[in-house]
């Protein structure tokens, strides 16, 4: 079986319209809908916005479903210089936690500078958490020519999560230079974390909603952000194998 997680509802309208054999149940408050989509048993899960909702939800779902793997999706804002545009898709390589750390008069502090991990399992994790590389790898081609074929771009790199999102494109450009990140979300990391606390592989796909910059919305398209994410899923769910 295999977990899918997004935000909220509105991001996963294509995916809950391919769904065969609904059903529903609740677990530790969490809705869990289950069902198959190109023959493939899925569950699919809505965390809520934030990396505290996330990390909540994405334990009940892995402790409750104990899925082969997890896939992450949603809408996502692409910073500057990535060469992204609305509609086109984000392959996370790592996920990192933007603003966990110190503010100092000299600049920002990540954990690492200031030697506190946020985990030791007993491998130290500080601001970095993976993505499975074999999913990452594997879903890659698959993705790629899926983007070739809607005549969209799909690019691969780290994603930075925030608590805050940025609306400001001097901060966008620092915390761009300082994380080499592509792409910016709310829960990405958290759920990272979660998954490798219960040895769950992870993949997360993003659709570019808008540009971080000083804060425009009638310049961002989420709907065309949610809609590319889902139909990446559906074309991995189509490929997925045995």
């Amino acid at each position: 079986m295999i977990a899918l997680l997004a935000a909220v509802p509105v991001e996963t309208n294509l995916i809950r319209a391919a769904l065969q054999d609904f059903a529903q149940e609740s677990v530790n408050g969490i809705d869990l809908i289950s069902g198959t989509i190109s023959g493939k048993k899925i569950t699919l899960a809505h965390s809520g916005i934030g990396k505290a909702a996330a990390a909540a939800t994405a334990v009940s779902l892995l402790s409750s479903c104990q899925p082969e793997a997890l896939l992450l999706f949603g809408c996502g804002g692409a910073y500057l210089g990535t060469d992204l545009s609305l509609g086109d898709l984000a392959l996370a390589s790592s996920e990192i936690f933007g603003d966990e750390g110190v503010a100092t008069p000299t600049g920002f502090q990540d954990l690492a500078e200031t030697k506190l991990a946020m985990r030791r399992t007993p491998e130290k994790f500080y601001n970095n958490w993976p993505i499975d590389n074999e999913l990452h790898n594997w879903a890659q081609p698959l993705l790629q020519a899926h983007a070739e074929d809607n005549k969209i771009k799909l690019r691969s790199g780290p994603f930075v999560t925030v608590s805050t999102c940025t609306g400001s494109t001097v901060v966008a450009t620092e915390i761009a230079q300082r994380t080499g990140g592509i792409c910016e979300n709310m829960e990405g990391a958290a759920v990272a974390l979660a998954c490798q606390q219960l040895s769950t592989p992870l993949f997360e796909v993003r659709g570019i909603s808008n540009l971080v910059e000083d804060r425009d919305t009638s310049r961002w398209d989420l709907p065309a952000g949610m809609a590319a994410a889902q139909r990446a899923i559906l074309e991995l769910l189509k490929s997925w194998p045995e």
